[in-house]
């Protein structure tokens, strides 16, 4: 920009002297690119590289995690040379901060001190001996008395800053920083802890052996609920909250290996908090942000075996709900890549036994249902509302929500009170530094456990006297390291200030009277499904549930299909918005198969020759289920009219003994009535007789070659004919009977007197030819 006398700039005059460097520069430049071309730059991988070369330093194990008079305090590290250089002369040297650390801030404050700052007092060193060359590691042990730790009974309890630190001919190369605790005596009131996880997902697949398959893949021993299991199954400390509808699919999946999986879940469930969700896990943020109710009484997923076909012409395979077979494109395959049609897929799964809905249940008998996990760690207050709207009393607050006031001194009870107007909801408030620490994974190690320790020490320190109840709740996508997590457990549980505590005991707390920040009012997540495609599923199921009345009982019907609709509304679904959409799709062309199981047969123009006649109507039938409905005619035309109704019930459909399916047809008469000539076009409409305004086939039209006069015209005309008929034969009668060729009293016995002829003979003769051929 131009500075202008406004702007306050002033002209800057240049020195002579720097002019002529400045040109100097720009002449050699230029001397340069056109000689040698442009200047090429450093590879930004050997940046990279450069950037990304240390020495790594690891704490391999500490012992004991807890010091108390006369131990022996044990510290191994590994040295790893992640340089392009050789170590000449490495020294590895271990440090404590005789401070006693009161305070959370002060932890992170230590944890997170940088390469060159404080690493306490140097209570040990070692030389390594030897140089160490690139890529190379090397073990290092350090046994220090706790005497040597100026630590002694007079020390304030609590935890210590420890530093192990890597020099090169004293430079200093890496630092790795921990905690060591004092803890001489337990003269502090232990501080509850509980642990809560979640066995949810993977999404359900609308190729059900796609979702065997995924459920294979995540209860083996690499996938993530096998490792919850197995980190989490050994000990009651830690709660669940679980998706019945998983536990109900890998029951009666059909990999034997999935069904020990979830034998095992109800086996250990004895004796530890556990919650069930509702079935399938829907999202009730995205059900809050659309302004929808939440699903409630779907039913659980039926094993191999179990076959809905009855119902809806589709399949089951293992553990995928009934109801959730791909929509099929234009080519015959569906969009799951799954061939065949709803009608001609078999019922398959082998290996384990059919699981109804009782023996599904049962796996989380007793299990409450009255707490909501969100997906979103800070859930806001419309996904709250909905929540208790649907029945939670308490829901689970991940790290960053209602988190108390900045100037609190101490570390309140992890529970808190949410108005909503649906009524209070008590919220379980996770503590972010201890969750995260006991999630830990990769790279954490011994570190983490000794901050976990140091954690829980200062929280139990921060108020002495007062016993307070933290929650740390595992991410919903947790995957442990079981043998990591377990020693952090056993640490927690050897610690004289730690009582692990069931999550229900952190329910039944008063929450204390402290400041937070609310939860925001309304803060859609990312990955949540979009409510247009919720309320087209909510369409398809009301849609479903109004065609369903054509049944005695329409739940036969819905039942089957009530797990493909919200399906693709589960958390799970977040992370994986394209198989949504395929799973959204499913459901839609489900339902939409069995509402198009009723249809009216056309036919040819139908001649119509009477003022009244039944007009024969044929409707025809996939549904295997009786449906009785009524028949409606509609003529756009009054030379036609239809008075009434008819009501039939159309047997269901049967199938053949290879499986196929048998349509049924039914031929209904429905009375109507004709004026007058001319062609009328009659819509046929098929409607639910429970529910007369539903629609349930769509119309269909034929014409009616109306000729109602014909009728009368025709009696007429034969009317006339037979009178003109009559008349006739007694006009032919009459006059036979009179003719004057006829004489009085002749007979054939008596001929009639002859008169004379002009010569007598030959008249007589002539009369009595006539007579003779009269007689015959």
């Amino acid at each position: 920009m131009t500075p202008s006398p406004h702007s306050g700039a002033r002209p800057c005059a240049v020195p002579p002297a720097r002019l002529l460097v400045v040109l100097t520069l720009l002449l050699a430049v230029t001397f340069a690119l056109v000689l040698g071309g442009v200047p090429t730059a450093r590879p930004a991988a050997a940046d990279t590289a450069e950037s990304e070369e240390a020495v790594v330093l690891e704490v391999t194990s500490l012992g004991p995690e807890a010091l108390g008079p006369g131990d022996t305090l044990s510290v191994s590290a590994r040295v790893t040379n992640g340089t392009a250089g050789t170590l000449e002369s490495p020294s590895v040297a271990l440090g404590i901060d005789g401070r006693a650390l009161s305070t959370r801030s002060a932890l992170e404050s230590w944890a997170t001190t940088p390469l060159d700052g404080r690493v306490g007092v140097r209570v040990a060193t070692e030389d390594l001996g030897q140089p160490l060359a690139p890529g190379a590691s090397t073990e290092v042990t350090f046994t220090v008395p706790v005497a040597e730790l100026n630590l002694n009974a007079s020390s304030d309890w609590g935890p210590r800053g420890l530093s192990v630190t890597v020099s090169d001919g004293g430079s200093r190369q890496a630092v790795q920083r921990t905690f060591v605790l004092w803890a001489p005596s337990g003269e502090v009131t232990p501080v509850r802890l509980s642990v809560v996880a979640a066995l949810t997902g993977p999404a359900v697949d609308p190729d059900p052996v796609a979702y065997d398959d995924a459920l294979s893949a995540a209860v083996g021993a690499d996938g993530r609920l096998g490792r919850v299991l197995a980190a989490t199954g050994g000990t009651t400390d830690v709660g669940w909250v679980a998706d019945p509808a998983l536990l109900a699919a890998a029951a009666g999946a059909a990999d034997p290996a999935v069904n020990a999986w979830a034998e095992e879940v109800a086996t250990v469930s004895a004796g530890r908090s556990t919650f069930a969700l509702h079935a399938y896990d829907p999202d009730v943020a995205a059900f809050a942000h659309a302004g929808l109710a939440l699903p409630a009484g779907t039913p659980l997923p039926s094993g191999p075996g179990t076959s809905d076909e009855a119902v809806t012409g589709g399949s089951t395979s293992g553990g995928a709900p009934s109801g959730s077979t791909a929509p099929e494109d234009t080519d015959g395959q569906d969009a799951a890549g799954v061939q065949g049609t709803a009608d001609d897929q078999d019922s398959a799964g082998s290996g384990a036994g059919t699981v109804d809905e009782t023996s599904a249940s049962a796996l989380t008998a007793g299990w409450r249902t009255d707490l909501a996990w969100p997906a979103d760690a800070v859930p806001d207050l419309s996904t709250t509302t909905l929540a208790a709207a649907s029945g939670a009393t308490a829901t689970i607050v991940g790290p960053g929500g209602l988190v108390p006031d900045g100037s609190l001194t101490y570390t309140p009870s992890g529970v808190a009170q949410v108005t909503t107007t649906a009524g209070p909801v008590t919220a379980l408030v996770a503590d972010p530094v201890l969750t995260a620490l006991l999630s830990a994974g990769d790279g954490s190690g011994v570190t983490a456990t000794q901050r976990l320790l140091a954690e829980t020490a200062v929280i139990a320190r921060e108020r002495p006297a007062e016993q307070r109840h933290v929650l740390v709740a595992l991410p919903r996508t947790w995957g442990p390291d079981p043998a990591r997590f377990t020693a952090r457990l056993d640490a927690l549980r050897a610690a004289a200030w730690v009582d692990l505590a069931p999550v229900e005991d952190l329910l039944a707390v008063a929450p204390p009277a402290v400041d937070r920040t609310p939860l925001p009012d309304d803060a859609p997540g990312a990955g949540e499904i979009s409510a247009t495609q919720l309320r087209s599923l909510d369409r398809s199921r009301t849609d479903l549930a109004a065609f369903a009345t054509v049944a005695a009982d329409p739940a036969t019907i819905t039942r089957p299909l009530e797990p493909a609709f919200v399906t693709p509304t589960a958390v799970a679904f977040r992370a994986s918005e394209p198989s949504r959409v395929l799973a959204v799709q499913a459901a839609e062309q489900r339902s939409a198969n069995v509402r198009g199981s009723l249809s009216v047969e056309t036919r040819a123009p139908f001649l119509f020759i009477a003022e009244e006649e039944d007009l024969p109507v044929r409707v025809r039938s996939t549904l295997e289920q009786d449906a009785t409905v009524q028949v409606v005619l509609r003529p756009d035309d009054p030379r036609l009219r239809a008075p009434e109704r008819r009501t039939v019930t159309i047997p269901a459909a049967t199938r053949d003994a290879d499986g196929d399916l048998v349509p049924t047809e039914t031929s209904v008469a429905v009375p109507v009535e004709g004026f007058g000539s001319g062609n009328v076009t009659v819509e046929v409409e098929l409607v639910s007789a429970a529910q007369p305004q539903v629609r349930v086939a769509e119309p269909e039209e034929f014409v009616v070659r109306v000729r109602a006069d014909w009728e009368s015209v025709g009696t007429v005309v034969v009317a006339v004919l037979l009178g003109i008929a009559l008349l006739a034969g007694i006009w032919r009668t009459v006059r036979r009977g009179r003719s004057p060729r006829r004489v009085a009293g002749a007979t054939l016995d008596q001929p009639a007197p002859q008169g004379p002829g002009p010569d007598g003979s030959a008249t007589a003769d002539a009369s009595r030819s006539r007579d003779e051929e009269r007689v015959e």
